[in-house]
């Protein structure tokens, strides 16, 4: 794994020049305005880590499996019933968010990890009215930046991760403190949110090379829609623009989700595998100048589903038998 992952990202960087520029960019921006809590919460997360381990210490573990990326976003209500399904089928590896743990949870759907990427203490707000007990199962794949207060609440397994970072102080102190870094000495791809880099540790790290996205819209049907689809959110007043939907409809986004959703598609763009949008809704995966990007398919979860099935029974999918 570690000269696979070493090889990814040096091919990968290579031939994204721009695109590396703009991550650097938006790391450097994010960085000014939280970096120092950033290295602050790695300082303290030190023993943390050293008894829990790295996630690449699970290499492989899910290989010849599906990941079903469940998002936080409205459409996941929609999907409850083919997510029960599969919730316990040992070829399926659901993985939540932070944000949106506690609604699968209260709605019968245990996934087998949650990513923890933001290193704010604010989204303490997501883990409100939700009983950690529940969480005694699932493994939190988390940042060595998250805050520790928040980790030490988590009842299940801990395993870390180290992203990329261009913020300078922090860069420094995390090859200071955690060598070799994520147990290989790599960083990890920086994908800008919890879910894009679910999609990467599913590929590079679970060894998976099919993956499904439910909950993952990146936009909204109407301007003054809902962020989460549970409760109301300080992201409901950001700024929104149209944009067309996979069904050519008009719906609204705003420049982090865009930001997001271009960052993933570029990515899973350049690897070789099966990836379903099963969000049934929102922008994931369409262009508005070209349509619907060809790496990526668009299906109704059940039918993703069973296209998955075939996959790792026959090694194809159902639509070109």
């Amino acid at each position: 794994m570690m000269n696979a992952l070493a090889e990814q990202k040096t091919d990968y960087l290579k031939a994204n020049q721009d695109w590396l520029k703009f991550v650097e960019n938006m790391s450097n921006n994010t960085g000014n305005a939280y970096g120092e809590s950033w290295v602050t919460n790695a300082k303290d997360n030190r023993s943390l880590v050293k008894e829990c381990g790295w996630i690449t210490e699970e290499q492989d573990s899910h290989e010849g499996k599906t990941v079903v990326l469940c998002g936080a976003s409205q459409s996941i209500k929609n999907q409850f019933s083919a997510l029960k399904s599969i919730s316990d089928d040992p070829d399926f590896v659901l993985i939540g968010l932070t944000s949106g743990i506690k609604l699968l949870l209260d709605n019968g759907i245990k996934p087998k990890y949650c990513m923890m990427m933001d290193g704010s203490v604010n989204q303490q707000r997501f883990w409100e009215g939700l009983d950690m007990s529940l969480t005694k199962d699932i493994t939190l794949i988390a940042s060595v930046c998250c805050p520790n207060e928040l980790l030490k609440k988590w009842q299940g397994k801990i395993k870390f991760i180290v992203v990329y970072s261009q913020y300078g102080n922090l860069h420094k102190k995390l090859q200071q403190w955690y060598k070799p870094i994520n147990g290989c000495g790599i960083f990890f791809h920086a994908l800008m949110s919890q879910y894009n880099t679910a999609a990467a540790v599913s590929y590079l790290v679970f060894g998976t090379r099919i993956i499904i996205f439910v909950g993952n819209e990146l936009s909204f049907p109407e301007e003054t829609s809902p962020y989460y689809a549970d409760r109301k959110d300080e992201k409901d007043l950001w700024k929104r623009g149209k944009h067309p939907d996979i069904y050519g409809k008009v719906c609204y986004t705003n420049y982090m989700l865009f930001s997001l959703k271009v960052a993933l598609e570029d990515y899973l763009g350049k690897l070789p595998g099966f990836f379903f949008n099963c969000t049934e809704a929102g922008i994931f995966g369409v262009s508005a100048r070209y349509g619907n990007v060809p790496w990526i398919q668009q299906f109704k979860l059940i039918t993703g589903i069973a296209h998955a099935r075939s996959i790792m029974r026959t090694g194809r999918p159902i639509y070109i038998q």
